[in-house]
């Protein structure tokens, strides 16, 4: 696989060890990164890239059910011989499917929010597919842990109506239940996808990226003390 699939495949452990997974990723050839779309054909769905190319299941080796047409999911794939469908970069022979955690970025302070205060360290984030993806690394104990929440944290609520300087600012905040004391457990690598819609894309916010801060993965400290620029050029 090249590089990028590897960081899909371990992202895709951390989601599987709490899920049920018998399929083998490394039969796959391919691994992409896609936002599902519900469909009519046999499988209930296909894939689309972050360059609007799209994906259909032709084979399944896993059963999958999406949940709805905003879901984030790893495909674990290979290609199936011939001319793929019309409308279809890839005709696939799918592995498996490894959903994503998908959510909005929060507008509203939650008691939920304030919980989230495990130290975390984001090891990579870019902008596609209408998402704010993040990729980050935690703490957690694999035997043990039944949950992780992670949340993005609209941070100019109670500020001005535009943000100081050309980055919007958003506050990344994480839990595992049960919780962990810093600097103990496990370190796994995982992903979340935030939906940007209209309202928080840069074109309607005019601003050149975002930025990202949270709690470090061995901070002790209550505040967040690192940050994340994440723009249009920000390389996977």
């Amino acid at each position: 696989m090249k590089k990028f699939a590897k960081i899909l495949f371990l992202a895709a452990l951390a989601v599987s060890f709490m899920q049920s997974c018998t399929t083998d990723y490394e039969q796959a050839d391919k691994a992409v990164l896609v936002t599902v779309q519900k469909s009519l054909n046999p499988a209930g769905f296909y894939g689309v890239l972050d360059n609007g190319d799209r994906l259909y299941p032709g084979a399944m080796r896993v059963a999958y059910t999406p949940t709805n047409d905003l879901q984030r999911a790893i495909i674990y794939f290979s290609d199936i011989e011939g001319e793929p469908l019309e409308g279809y970069k890839y005709n696939a022979d799918v592995f498996n499917v490894a959903e994503v955690t998908t959510k909005r970025i929060t507008q509203v302070m939650t008691p939920e929010a304030d919980t989230l205060t495990n130290g975390l360290k984001i090891t990579n984030a870019w902008i596609g597919g209408g998402f704010l993806n993040v990729e980050f690394q935690v703490n957690v104990e694999p035997y043990l842990t039944k949950s992780l929440t992670v949340a993005l944290q609209d941070m100019m609520l109670d500020g001005p109506a535009t943000p100081d300087g050309d980055y919007y600012p958003l506050e990344l905040g994480f839990k595992c239940y049960p919780a962990l004391e810093n600097g103990v457990g496990t370190t796994i690598t995982t992903v979340a996808c935030f939906y940007l819609g209209g309202e928080y894309s840069l074109d309607n916010l005019g601003c050149a990226g975002y930025k990202i801060s949270y709690k470090g993965l061995d901070s002790f400290s209550d505040e967040p003390n690192e940050t994340k620029i994440v723009t249009p050029e920000t390389k996977q």
